[in-house]
């Protein structure tokens, strides 16, 4: 098994790896400790890789983890790691996610590539429902990885993983099966492979179920709970987002009734505040969406106008 992206593949670690894996390890050794565990002598020697890999492939065959090695497709060098671990099945159906990249191949938009590959191969070929991961909240990089692949935040765990003697909070983030979410909007969202993939967070089709009622919840704005419009433009994305959730509960919708979003703003978005408030309100199921610069909306002090159809039924 193979997953194929446009500049990596990733696969199951073999026991051929074994010499790669202990070179990517033991050059990114320092590197890799800041975000992990205490790792002894013999984990740095190629007997150790060997039954390291051994493991994972016991574990993949009873369904106890999935380690994955990240290949460049030009020159199948492996230049990091992706783990699927701690899986419970039954009722929850949920997994945690790691990773690990070279730090020369950092910030270029590989491990991203590779964490949208293995999620989608978890709900699809695995099953799972949920994927959780922990960041610690000054790792960005990371934060930003697991935002651009649809994870969601969901709060701090407070001192619950020991890093090099000390323990550290984590931010708690996680994905849900969008098969699984379908089941209860009745509204299916795909991107078919006839075109290329979308270039943001969204959705190029969605189906709407025969017979279901449709709802427009005309432009709305960033005003605060008591009226006010605060000048900051993500102030004002933060709170017309919340405004929209409010209006979709008072209706007994969530997220997953959206069919589309229309996005008008008036000044230059700040893209990555923006997606990370988009991927909380949409929860990992990004809708269709358009959005658009404009010279100017109804008031001169509006920045930004969301308008939202659902469907309900």
């Amino acid at each position: 098994m193979q997953l194929q992206g446009e500049r990596i593949v990733v696969k199951p670690v073999e026991l051929s790896d074994a010499e790669a894996l202990l070179k990517l390890e033991k050059e990114n050794r320092e590197f890799f400790q800041r975000f992990t565990g205490k790792r002894d002598e013999h984990f740095f020697t190629k007997e150790g890789q060997i039954e390291r890999i051994r493991k994972a492939v016991d574990d993949r065959e009873t369904d106890q983890g999935y380690l994955y090695a990240i290949v460049l497709r030009d020159t199948g060098q492996i230049i990091g790691e992706v783990m699927l671990t701690e899986p419970v099945r039954g009722n929850l159906q949920s997994c945690w996610i790691g990773y690990f990249l070279d730090k020369s191949f950092n910030g270029q938009g590989y491990m991203t590539e590779a964490v949208r590959l293995v999620v989608r191969h978890a709900f699809e070929e695995l099953r799972f429902h949920r994927i959780e991961a922990g960041v610690m909240p000054h790792n960005l990089g990371s934060m930003n990885v697991l935002l651009k692949a649809g994870f969601h935040k969901e709060g701090i765990a407070r001192k619950n993983v020991n890093i090099n003697g000390r323990w550290e909070d984590h931010q708690t983030l996680a994905i849900l099966n969008e098969a699984d979410e379908e089941k209860r909007s009745g509204i299916e969202r795909c991107n078919p492979p006839v075109i290329a993939p979308p270039l943001g967070p969204y959705t190029h089709v969605t189906k709407v179920p025969h017979g279901a009622a449709l709802l427009v919840f005309s432009g709305q704005v960033g005003t605060d709970p008591e009226g006010k419009l605060p000048d900051d433009m993500k102030q004002q994305v933060e709170h017309t987002l919340a405004n929209i959730q409010r209006l979709l509960e008072a209706e007994s919708l969530t997220a997953d009734h959206i069919v589309k979003i229309n996005i008008w703003a008036v000044e230059e978005v700040d893209w990555s505040h923006f997606h990370e408030v988009w991927a909380k309100f949409h929860g990992g199921r990004p809708p269709a969406m358009t959005m658009a610069y404009v010279p100017g909306l109804a008031m001169p002090e509006l920045k930004v106008e969301i308008e939202v159809w659902a469907a309900a039924g």
